[in-house]
């Protein structure tokens, strides 16, 4: 039998934390025990701290641009003063935008530094400002990359998906005879998809770098889950059959607990796939596919 991680005493970083995904993550590790440093550009990040005092854990909260700078610094210096030391990173703020290939270059200019400065830029500065506390630390650490389900097709390998009944793309429709689906959001998503494609490189490289530091780098993979963002797309009034196709975020976060709870020994370098038609659970982990195993093998400590 498995040994779980606890997670209390923990000190954790959630970014863009103050509604939908990033909210229900907080929730889920201060339920466990675990101080929470939140940050979001949304004003009512400041809630966040009263949310969560019913579980008794530290939480710290910022107003402030992942894609900053010095916004980054000033959330890790401070988490790291007030709470001694950062054990978990769960890089969740992310926006949408459409852009295309036919948008004119000031356009193009100002959606890049928006929304590739969120996704990727956002996730890079909290990458490195944390990476170096926790090796310093030298007691391991966590970090979770949230990404999005259209740069995995079925699985990611194809091969490997269980072709679930429940899965939509599971049978044949005009103009698709799948399973695989196709990847890719659409062509009004290019920056969006190529910020979270980005996501890869850090991925499996911080995984091989980190892995004799006892630091596990894996990213979750998120498809339709009801959020603010994803009520927004709706203008906050989807209609019920919409609504009951998406994933719960309390469902999500309770996978994330789990993948937490796997502790040093558990899975990295691994892109978690949670897109409508699966199970919104921690899946077994998979064979790595494009990283070699021995690259990112436990050092048992």
């Amino acid at each position: 039998m498995t040994t779980k991680t606890s997670l209390k005493g923990k000190n954790a970083i959630v970014t863009g934390a103050a509604v939908g995904l990033g909210n229900a993550y907080a929730a889920a590790l201060a339920g466990e025990g675990v101080n929470i440093a939140v940050i979001d550009i949304r004003e009512d990040v400041a809630k966040v701290p009263s949310q969560l005092a019913r579980h008794g854990v530290k939480v710290l909260a910022f107003h402030g641009d992942v894609a900053n700078p010095a916004d980054v610094r000033r959330v890790v210096d401070t988490t790291q003063s007030v709470f001694g030391s950062i054990d978990i990173l769960i890089n969740n703020a992310g926006i949408w935008g459409a852009s295309g290939a036919e948008d004119d270059l000031d356009k193009s200019l100002a959606d890049y530094e928006k929304i590739v400065g969120t996704n990727m830029k956002g996730e890079y500065l909290f990458g490195r400002a944390v990476i170096p506390i926790m090796i310093a630390q030298g007691k391991g650490g966590e970090i979770v990359n949230v990404a999005t389900d259209h740069h995995v097709t079925c699985g990611t390998p194809h091969n490997v998906c269980p072709n679930l009944a429940t899965c939509p793309w599971n049978k044949p429709n005009p103009g698709f005879q799948g399973p695989p689906r196709p990847t890719g959001g659409g062509e009004m998503m290019d920056l969006y998809d190529a910020g979270k494609w980005g996501l890869n490189g850090f991925l499996f490289a911080w995984a091989k770098a980190l892995r004799p530091h006892n630091i596990r780098v894996n990213g979750f993979c998120m498809g339709a889950t009801d959020s603010y963002m994803l009520r927004s797309f709706h203008n906050f009034n989807p209609s019920k059959e919409e609504e009951a196709s998406w994933m719960r975020a309390e469902d999500n976060a309770q996978a994330l607990i789990d993948l937490l709870k796997e502790g040093p020994q558990g899975r990295t370098a691994e892109n978690m796939n949670f897109c409508v038609g699966r199970p919104v659970k921690l899946e077994p982990p998979r064979s790595l596919k494009y990283i070699l195993p021995e690259s990112v093998a436990t050092t048992g400590a």
